[in-house]
């Protein structure tokens, strides 16, 4: 067995006989159950079939057309948005989502769930930030994680927005803006891939074979995967193997290929040695996990973090308690964990500020104040952050002076 697929390159063209193959629909399935299949998770295809049977010239019912008119919608939509995030922070980037749709053919849609926006800069973030609540977008989370040797940013910063999206569309229009291009993995920090990067297709390619972090892969992804391996260049398929080996997602990228190996396509671009360095990723994850769930700073954050999502139960809850009283917010953030962000209040600042308030470690940002916790959050801690406001600033100057308060205050630097 070859470490890598030989042979011709398959191309792989976004055509219905590509999406009924991924579909795995068969000759006798009716239009209905295909769309069915379509619209499911596990695929996401239901506007790509849409349009191509549009763009074919076949006759769309009338809920068919009406479901692809909302799906072209909602795709214009998120190009206006992004027209005007591009004016407010012309150094911000696309993530998959457009830049992936793309390379589909002209008229034919690749459904827009979200829009990822990577910022390579914090001022970039809340310059965003700012034109997003300017026109009515609603904070829906904000996160803190620590940054890697090498990183651009002193901390990766996320903040996801919400917009209610016109009816009968089930889901609300959102927004994703970090700095850093792979935050699927809640566990460690988030991972900034080449900077300045070179080539988007590759740096969209690393990120769309990240998600198997967090779930299994989607049709579509190995769709648009190849895809975007026919589109690279030379100087892009370096820059894919480097995030690749930064990031040891190569585990992720075998199964990937091998995913496209059962639908009988062979991708525009094979790694040599990937076999060994998969080897080698999984034993250095083996012996990371070991090392966090030994550890007694890092294990009750990991277990506080189930409570973020209402999971976990009383266990999560005890684990939240003892990682953010006994531990500390800075300490797990020193430790190597990322850290959410709960409202306390609107007061705002022109830059990242980390205030310790007592016990608490308090995020002042563009956006407002932030309790900084690794699991569910008490309101007893949140009333004892926002009693803490006014003193705060106070503190900080006779922290500065020698004097007492907060025991210690971290900035963003200026520049």
């Amino acid at each position: 067995m070859t470490d890598a697929p030989t042979g011709t390159a398959t191309d792989v063209t976004v055509s219905a006989a590509t999406v009924l193959a991924l579909l795995d629909a068969g000759p006798m399935a009716s239009r209905e159950a295909v769309l069915r299949t379509a619209r499911d998770g596990r695929h996401k295809l239901a506007a790509t079939l849409l349009s191509l049977w549009a763009e074919d010239g076949r006759t769309l019912t009338e809920a068919e057309r009406a479901e692809l008119r909302l799906h072209r919608e909602r795709v214009d939509h998120y190009r206006r948005i992004w027209s005007r995030l591009r004016t407010a922070a012309p150094g911000a980037s696309l993530l998959k989502g457009m830049t992936i749709a793309g390379l589909y053919p002209p008229g034919v849609l690749r459904a827009a769930g979200d829009l990822d926006v990577v910022c390579p800069g914090h001022e970039d973030l809340w310059n965003c930030a700012r034109q997003l609540t300017a026109t009515g977008w609603d904070l829906a989370a904000f996160t803190v994680s620590p940054a890697r040797t090498g990183d651009s940013v002193p901390l990766h910063l996320g903040a996801e927005f919400r917009s209610p999206a016109p009816e009968p569309s089930p889901d609300p229009y959102a927004v994703g803006l970090f700095t850093a291009e792979i935050v699927t993995e809640v566990h460690a920090p988030a991972w900034q891939l080449t900077r300045p990067s070179r080539s988007a297709l590759a740096a969209c390619a690393v990120a769309l074979v990240a998600e198997r972090w967090e779930r299994p892969f989607r049709s579509r992804d190995l769709l648009d995967l190849a895809l975007l391996l026919q589109h690279l260049d030379d100087t892009g398929v370096r820059q894919l193997r480097t995030d690749l080996a930064r990031t040891g997602l190569w585990p992720e990228w075998r199964e990937a290929l091998r995913a496209m190996a059962r639908m009988g396509w062979r991708p525009a671009v094979t790694l040599p040695h990937t076999r060994s360095a998969a080897v080698r990723a999984r034993l250095l994850r083996a012996a990371r996990a070991t090392a966090r769930w030994s550890s007694p700073v890092r294990a009750p954050a990991l277990v506080a973090q189930a409570g973020i999502e209402g999971e976990g139960g009383r266990i999560a809850e005890l684990a939240s308690d003892l990682a953010h009283r006994g531990i500390g917010a800075r300490r797990l953030l020193g430790a190597g964990l990322p850290l959410f962000g709960v409202p306390v209040d609107d007061e705002r600042t022109d830059r990242l500020l980390l205030h310790d308030v007592g016990r608490h470690l308090v995020a002042r940002t563009p956006l407002g104040s932030f309790l900084l916790v690794s699991g569910a959050a008490r309101r007893e801690w949140l009333d004892e952050a926002a009693g803490g406001g006014p003193a705060v600033e106070e503190a900080a100057g006779g922290l500065a002076a020698g004097g007492p308060g907060v025991s210690k205050a971290a900035e963003e630097p200026g520049t």
